[in-house]
């Protein structure tokens, strides 16, 4: 990923680059955010392999994306909050699968030097009404 002149940590262009490229819905852009050697943990894996909640290599992770993509065509990311600290980031979230379903997620970050998601944690809550 080039390096931007927009003021922010490296570490934040990464992130807002992977939420951008989900609300795109753009894998290849998503996938820019990721390490070749990257590994996601998360429970809803499952739902697509089974056998594991642990995807190992950016093309892993690519496929179980790009599946998600086409089963939640409207999906879209509401970010909340970000915390940095060193080369780990918190996002808090909103997933919305269509306008009236939402799920609240919170993904933990480790970066690699090169401010490319390395691992990836992904936890699932119960989300209040949001009041605007």
């Amino acid at each position: 990923m080039e390096e931007k002149k927009t003021g922010k940590p490296p570490i934040q262009e990464t992130i807002d680059n992977w939420i951008d490229g989900w609300n795109e819905h753009n894998v290849d852009k998503i996938m820019e955010s990721y390490a070749d050697t990257a590994e996601l943990y998360d429970p809803k894996i499952k739902e697509v392999y089974p056998e594991t909640f642990t995807l190992e290599g950016k093309e892993n992770i690519k496929k179980y994306y790009s599946v998600i993509l086409k089963v939640f065509p409207e999906l879209k990311i509401k970010p909340l909050g970000l915390w940095i600290k060193g080369h780990d980031a918190i996002l808090e979230y909103y997933i919305y699968t269509n306008p009236e379903a939402k799920i609240d997620v919170v993904s933990k970050f480790y970066l690699n030097k090169e401010n490319k998601i390395q691992g990836h944690f992904v936890y699932y809550g119960l989300s209040y009404k949001e009041e605007i």
